[in-house]
């Protein structure tokens, strides 16, 4: 059953992230294309000022569309879980032969994988922009050769840990969003706003109590900055951290849907 609210989520998603990215990647085509032009130096930009104000465009354009493509998955995502359990869609969710962990685990590795996909969508559009252009050239020859260096030096152990992180930051952040919506739903009034209140002040906690880890590990390994020591460690406590509130956020979404539930 698992796989058919899988199938369904991806389904409800599908046309909004495509036209989404289809967009995006537009957006990101078109201001290649203006960078290109006044990089051959194109007749319709022999001006100075036009093509400076050209190029600045495209960046601001696409670091718009950067910033946008970001706020927009979290919120589908976020709406979705919203919808499909608290809002009118539950009471039909909530009759399936289907237990809570279910509907819980199928929202997280939705979220997950749209989440991801963005991601990738972003990198692809950071290559699409810069391939061929002095930003491509030395810049990012020296920083694959730097983050092969690093992978030698360091052992693949670490580069490991930092794949690790990211995965477990991306579950971490989905978890934040369902537990501040779950949250939110407990106030009689003004739900959204409530859950919205509580994912910010969620994310501030955190931001603090992480700020604050860091700032410990870096006073006690202080002389073993840049090690495989110094690197494995902090990956560590960050995988750790990010699970423990992955997890408490799991338990807590799953206590208020089983027992706490109040559906509009």
């Amino acid at each position: 059953m698992l796989g058919k609210l899988l199938k369904y989520d991806y389904k409800s998603n599908l046309y909004y992230f495509l036209l989404m990215y289809a967009v995006f990647i537009g957006i990101t085509f078109l201001a290649r294309v203006s960078i290109a032009m006044v990089d051959i130096d194109y007749p319709a930009f022999d001006n100075d000022v036009l093509s400076m104000m050209t190029v600045m465009g495209s960046v601001v354009m696409y670091f718009i569309g950067c910033g946008a493509l970001m706020v927009l998955t979290y919120l589908m995502i976020a709406m979705r879980f919203y919808k499909n359990l608290m809002g009118n869609e539950g009471y039909l969710s909530f009759t399936l032969p289907v237990s809570y962990h279910s509907h819980l685990i199928s929202k997280i590795i939705s979220g997950v994988t749209l989440l991801i996909v963005s991601f990738v969508i972003l990198a692809l559009s950071g290559v699409i922009l810069t391939a061929g252009t002095e930003m491509w050239g030395y810049p990012m020859a020296s920083f694959a050769e730097r983050l092969f260096e690093a992978v030698k030096l360091y052992n693949p152990f670490v580069a490991i840990l930092y794949v690790l992180n990211g995965l477990v930051s991306v579950v971490q952040m989905v978890l934040v969003i369902y537990f501040s919506i779950c949250v939110g739903q407990l106030v009689s009034k003004h739900r959204v706003l409530a859950a919205i209140g509580i994912y910010i002040g969620t994310n501030i906690v955190l931001g603090m109590i992480s700020a604050l880890g860091s700032t410990i590990f870096i006073s006690i390994l202080d002389g073993s900055y840049g090690s495989t020591l110094y690197f494995t460690v902090t990956n560590l406590a960050s995988i750790l951290f990010k699970a423990a509130v992955a997890v408490g956020g799991y338990i807590g979404s799953y206590c208020i849907l089983k027992y706490r539930l109040n559906l509009e």
